[in-house]
C-alpha cells in the first residue's frame, strides 16, 4: 500500500486493505508507475484536505483513492477503482472513476444493483426508513448515565450509518428531557419519546421496541455504555449474521468467538441467566413483529424473556458473541423482589415453553446450575453489600419451586448460612 499524505489520512477500524493500494489526500498528486489512474501532471497540488476511510471498509486491489474524500462505513471498493468522490456509507463502487454500483438496503437485508444517479437516491432514500439496526433505550430518572450512553453511540456512528437510537423517557422528573431535546437537534438519527405517565419497566421496554425501524432491534440498558470501537465491531459481525433471529453477547467469556446455533434449548444451555440483561440482545424485527402480544407477561419484570423464546418457535437460528461490548455503569438491583423474579418467574417463563421449544430436562439442568450460580452468589453479594435490594421471602421462594429437587437441603442450608449474615 502507498499513501501519499499532506495533510491527513485517516483508516478506520476493522478496515481490509489489498495489495498495491494507493490513498493520496491530494488531487494531482505524485505519479507512480504501476497505480493505475493517477494524474500525469504532478507540479500543483489542486485539492488537499482530509481522507476518510471509514471502519469496516473493504478496498480491492489496485485501487486508487484520489483527493480528500470520504469513503463510508463497511463500504466496498472493488479492485482496479479510481475513487475521486464522497462513497457512502455500506456502498459498493468500481470503475474510473468510480461509481456506484450496489447499495446495501436494510429494509431487504441484501445487496441492491443501481444502475443510475435516480435508483442510487431512491435505494439511499429507504435506508433513512428502514436503517439496519434500533438501539432502543428505555430510561428512568438517570440522566447522567443517559447521556453517557448515548456519546458513546454517537461517538462511533453518525446520521448515515443506518443506525438509529430511540429513547422512550418514562416520565422521569430529572432532567432527561433535556437531554432528549439536545441529541434531537444534533441528529436525525436520534428520536425521543417521553411518556405522560410511568408506565412500569417492562411496558416501557416493550414500548420503546415498537418504536424501532431498523431491521434489527437492539436492547440496550441506560446504564450500558459502548466501548470505545465495540458499537462498529458489534455492526460488523451483525452484517455476517442476517439470518439469525437473536443475537446474543456474552461479556463473561470475551474470547471472541462468534458462532450460530438453533433452538430453545441450546439457546438456554447458552445464555442462561444473562438473558436477563436486555443490553445483552438484538432480535430481527420482522420475527418480533409477529409475537401478537408483546406485554402479555410484564408483570414479570422479564417480559423479554418471553420474546425470545416466541422468536425462537418462530425462527430458531440464533448467534453468540463471546465477547463484552460494554462498560456498566455497576447501577445496583432494585424495584423488583429477587425470588419472585429470579425464582418464580423465570421458572414458569421456562416452563411455559416446556414441550413448544424446551425440553423438561434441558429445564431440569438450567435450574440447578440457576440456584447455585446465580441465585446463591447474587443472594450473597447482596447480604454481603447491604444493598437496599429486596430478598424477602426468599427461602419460601427457594421451597416453592425446589422443594422436590434432591440438592433441596443442601441448597436451603446454604441460604441460611448467607442469610445469617444479615443486619
Amino acid at each position: 500500500m502507498h499513501v501519499q499524505c499532506s495533510h491527513k489520512v485517516h483508516i478506520g477500524r476493522n478496515v481490509m486493505i489489498g495489495p498495491y493500494v494507493s490513498l493520496t489526500d491530494s488531487v494531482a498528486a505524485s505519479v507512480r508507475p504501476g497505480y493505475p489512474g493517477w494524474a500525469q501532471a504532478t507540479d500543483v497540488l489542486k485539492t488537499s484536505g482530509e481522507l476518510i476511510v471509514g471502519d469496516g471498509s473493504v478496498i480491492g486491489a489496485h485501487a486508487v483513492i484520489d483527493g480528500p474524500v470520504k469513503i463510508g462505513k463497511f463500504s466496498i471498493i472493488e479492485p482496479n477503482s479510481v475513487v475521486v468522490d464522497h462513497v457512502p456509507s455500506f456502498c459498493r463502487v468500481s470503475g474510473n472513476p468510480a461509481v456506484v454500483t450496489q447499495v446495501f438496503v436494510p429494509e431487504l437485508l441484501e445487496w441492491v444493483k443501481v444502475n443510475s444517479d435516480t435508483e442510487r437516491e431512491s435505494a439511499l432514500a429507504r435506508r433513512t426508513e428502514h436503517p439496519l439496526l434500533s438501539i432502543v433505550i428505555p430510561t428512568y430518572n438517570r440522566v447522567h448515565h443517559l447521556g453517557n450512553n448515548l456519546q458513546s453511540i454517537y461517538n462511533q456512528v453518525s446520521d448515515e450509518d443506518l443506525v438509529e437510537v430511540v429513547v422512550s423517557d418514562n416520565a422521569s422528573p430529572d432532567n432527561t428531557q433535556e437531554v432528549g431535546r439536545v441529541y434531537t437537534n444534533l441528529f436525525s438519527s436520534f428520536r425521543y419519546s417521553r411518556n405522560e405517565q410511568n408506565i412500569g419497566g417492562d411496558l416501557n421496554i416493550a414500548y420503546v421496541s415498537t418504536l424501532a425501524n431498523g431491521s434489527f432491534i437492539k436492547l440496550q440498558g441506560d446504564d450500558d455504555y459502548w466501548l470505545d470501537g465495540a458499537l462498529i465491531d458489534f455492526i460488523g459481525i451483525l452484517l455476517e449474521h442476517l439470518d439469525c433471529a437473536l443475537i446474543h453477547t456474552m461479556p463473561f467469556h470475551p474470547d471472541n468467538r462468534v458462532y450460530t446455533l438453533e433452538g430453545g434449548d441450546l439457546f438456554l444451555a447458552h445464555t442462561s441467566n444473562n438473558a436477563m440483561q436486555i443490553s445483552m440482545n438484538t432480535m430481527k424485527k420482522s420475527v418480533w413483529d409477529q409475537i401478537e402480544d408483546k406485554s402479555k407477561y410484564a408483570y414479570t419484570s422479564i417480559n423479554q424473556i418471553y420474546w425470545f423464546y416466541e422468536i425462537l418457535i418462530l425462527d430458531p437460528k440464533f448467534c453468540i458473541i463471546n465477547r463484552n461490548f460494554y462498560l456498566y455503569a455497576g447501577i445496583i438491583p432494585e424495584g423488583y423482589n429477587v425470588g419472585e423474579v429470579c425464582i418464580k418467574h423465570f421458572l414458569d417463563a421456562l416452563h411455559h415453553y416446556e414441550g413448544r421449544t424446551l425440553k423438561s430436562e434441558t429445564i431440569q439442568e438450567e435450574k440447578k446450575k440457576r440456584f447455585y450460580n446465580v441465585i446463591l452468589p447474587l443472594y450473597g453479594t447482596i447480604v454481603r453489600n447491604r444493598f437496599a435490594s429486596d430478598v424477602s421471602n426468599l427461602e419460601q421462594y427457594y421451597t416453592d419451586y425446589y422443594a422436590n429437587e434432591d440438592y433441596y437441603e443442601d441448597g436451603l442450608l446454604k441460604l441460611r448460612e448467607i442469610s445469617v449474615m444479615r443486619p
